[in-house]
């Protein structure tokens, strides 16, 4: 469901319109693959095909436990989204756009705290949404392992992408069958 840890972009079929195509892009905030692949996608790709109102792409969040980062990079977009669902993508491409300070060498003697701090910093000027309200999402909810606003969302991602059996990034999914053939690689006339 687009509600739990995905991001639709496009328009919605009307009932009994023409069938169109659904792209969902399985792409992981912290892999240079998945950077290039939203790229060409987001600033190339769906803008034109999403014109003719025959596309509408699925952006399904895929954090991966060996970058632990990358789950406070998915969490952070997707506090984004709660607080205002059409900055999702600004907030996204924010946080491709300065991916390679939270490789896993830069960001090895940092806290889950500094590490959100900064991404909330990155995300408010390209959404103008305030920081501390960012923040206010991702914070614990209280001792032990309750987690923040956003944990239920990061935890129907992963089993989202782990039930279909998507381990790499980023994959592709056209009306939900993976698209193997389609890569990172590729330009947008591709």
């Amino acid at each position: 469901s687009p509600s739990r840890g995905s991001q639709r972009r496009g328009p919605r079929p009307a009932r009994g319109s023409q069938p169109f195509q659904l792209t969902s892009a399985v792409p992981r905030s912290c892999c240079p693959f998945s950077k290039k692949m939203f790229d060409v996608l987001n600033g190339e790709v769906m803008p034109a095909l999403q014109a003719g109102g025959k596309v509408d792409t699925l952006f399904q969040n895929v954090p991966q436990p060996w970058h632990p980062q990358s789950t406070w990079m998915h969490e952070v977009s997707l506090a984004v989204k709660a607080l205002d669902e059409s900055k999702f993508y600004a907030a996204t491409a924010a946080i491709f756009a300065v991916q390679e300070k939270f490789f896993d060498s830069e960001v090895e003697d940092k806290s889950r705290k500094q590490i959100l701090t900064e991404l909330a910093e990155i995300v408010a000027p390209a959404t103008g949404l305030d920081a501390s309200a960012v923040l206010a999402q991702v914070a614990l909810a209280g001792e032990g392992n309750k987690g923040s606003a956003t944990t239920q969302q990061i935890k129907w991602a992963v089993k989202y992408h782990r039930c279909r059996g998507i381990h790499v990034t980023p994959t592709v999914l056209l009306n939900g069958l993976e698209a193997p053939d389609v890569s990172s690689g590729w330009t947008a006339e591709q």
